[in-house]
């Protein structure tokens, strides 16, 4: 039994040992641009974020939606007990006397009630029900029943709510749709950046472990020439400088690294022990995005645009408001049911009587000291104003989108200036590294190539950043994806509800 328990500790001992190297090992991914991307729009918190401010507006566009829908609803006064002292005219005495009074009452009704959009107007259809007992000497009871009523409540040319939500809601639910893909671009855009960031640190490190290895080989050749008097005190001093800047150089770039990988990692949701390998893309020259389709996506799906439409539609809106408010205005109510009582539930509902109302109310301004006028006057210069600010906003939204179409289609130009230059560079470097271990060229033209080279490798990678950022960008300009030639937001129901 012992020899059992003691096994048993061990395995336990080792499955903890085990678990905890296992827990602190390093686990290293592969990424490309892409998958870093399309792991951002699952799992990072600024998705999610932007997820839940978009169903908050999808839950209110679903309730402006339900609202045109027809309403059922059941009104009930279970009970309704009145006991107290109450005036009556007492004939007899020829004088008003008070009276104690006891009673129960008891209502329910059944409605089902539409709103009519294009005029502003509710039908409805509803049956109620009342019981009221008088406790007193005759201990009176009492029905009176409602089996059916049909009415409607109709403004005649009154302000019509109903139809400017019909107008506006849809468009402010669009925009909010919009306005969440939009923002997963903006969650592209930093996810490029943080990855770019992550692979220039690691080219740095990379030419920074690369310029140690050279600065050892001119050190060592320094040596030897200086041996045999090839070369002078201060150019040693100055091979020997550069081999510790180099150390220098390595322990920041390396700093750097880690912070990068940090950044993505926070930004993706991975912990310490996940270390990222970034996959640079490959740069293939891309056919030019056409200024015209850009421009015709961004008008019709970009949220600023649906922005400056909303508010032309709600400045509209308020003028309309605003000047029929200030009117004679007038609406009617009529209906037309069935209604009797009985001091019997059973015959409350025989030979029913008709019940017909028809009311035409009327809303007539005399005197408001000019307030109407002053209210109409803001509303109109409020909407030339706003006029105006979309008219402005249109011309700059486009020339924001002509000039980003510009900059991108530039950018795969520059790219491969860039290649080039990298190449060049590097040659440049081969060629005075062999030289100056022949003596035919000084430190000086050594690191004059070394920076070039290393000037010319970041430039080459910034131009690639430069690009994809540019790219996501104007995605984010025209909620646009021009790889596919399809909208961002196609069949996006669909994908939110997964």
């Amino acid at each position: 039994m012992r020899k059992k328990r003691a096994f048993c500790l061990i395995i336990s001992a080792l499955l903890v040992v085990g678990t905890a190297r296992a827990e602190g090992q390093k686990v290293v991914k592969e990424m490309s641009l892409d998958q870093v991307l399309n792991l951002a729009d699952k799992q990072s918190l600024d998705a999610f974020k932007a997820k839940n401010m978009y169903l908050s507006a999808y839950w209110e566009f679903k309730s402006y939606q339900a609202g045109l829908l027809p309403n059922l609803s059941l009104n009930m006064t279970p009970a309704s007990y009145n006991r107290s002292m109450v005036e009556r005219y007492d004939s007899q005495l020829n004088q008003d006397v008070f009276r104690p009074q006891q009673s129960l009452w008891t209502y329910s009704d059944l409605s089902l009630t539409q709103n009519i959009g294009s005029t502003g107007g509710i039908i409805y259809i509803d049956s109620d029900i009342s019981r009221l007992v008088n406790y007193g000497a005759d201990h009176l009871k009492t029905y009176s029943v409602t089996p059916i009523r049909i009415g409607l409540k109709q403004p005649l040319n009154g302000y019509n709510d109903y139809k400017w939500a019909k107008k506006i809601s849809p468009m402010k639910y669009e925009k909010e749709k919009q306005t969440y893909v939009q923002s997963l671009q903006d969650m592209k855009i930093k996810g490029t950046t943080l990855f770019f960031n992550l692979v220039l640190a690691k080219i740095k490190v990379d030419m920074a472990h690369k310029n140690i290895l050279t600065s050892d080989s001119m050190l060592a050749a320094g040596k030897q020439r200086f041996g045999i008097v090839a070369i002078q005190k201060d150019e040693l001093l100055n091979l020997e400088l550069s081999r510790y800047n180099a150390e220098v150089n390595l322990a920041e770039q390396e700093k750097e690294l880690k912070k990068s990988r940090f950044n993505l990692n926070s930004f993706l949701g991975f912990n310490e022990n996940t270390e990222i390998e970034p996959i640079v893309p490959e740069f293939s020259q891309r056919k030019e995005v056409d200024e015209q389709v850009a421009l015709e996506a961004a008008q019709k799906q970009n949220p600023t645009i649906l922005d400056l439409k909303q508010k032309q539609l709600e400045s509209e809106q308020t003028l309309d408001k605003t000047i029929k408010e200030s009117k004679v205005t007038a609406s009617i109510n009529a209906s037309y049911g069935l209604n009797q009582e009985s001091d019997h539930f059973k015959t409350a509902y025989k030979a029913p009587m008709s019940q017909e109302v028809v009311a035409l109310q009327l809303n007539v301004p005399i005197l408001d000291w000019g307030s109407a006028r002053g209210k109409r006057q803001m509303a109109q210069k409020n909407k030339e104003a706003v006029d105006i600010e979309v008219k402005q906003g249109l011309i700059d939204f486009d020339q924001q989108v002509r000039m980003k179409v510009l900059d991108f289609n530039l950018q795969g130009k520059q790219i491969l200036f860039s290649a080039k230059a990298d190449s060049l560079a590097r040659m440049v470097y081969d060629m005075t590294k062999k030289k100056f271990l022949l003596g035919k060229a000084d430190m000086v033209a050594l690191n004059s190539a070394v920076k070039a080279w290393m000037d010319a490798k970041e430039n080459y990678v910034n131009s690639v950043y430069t690009y994809w950022q540019y790219y996501y960008e104007l995605q984010q300009l025209t909620l646009f994806d021009f790889k596919t030639n399809r909208t961002l937001s196609e069949d996006f129901d669909a994908e939110v509800g997964k």
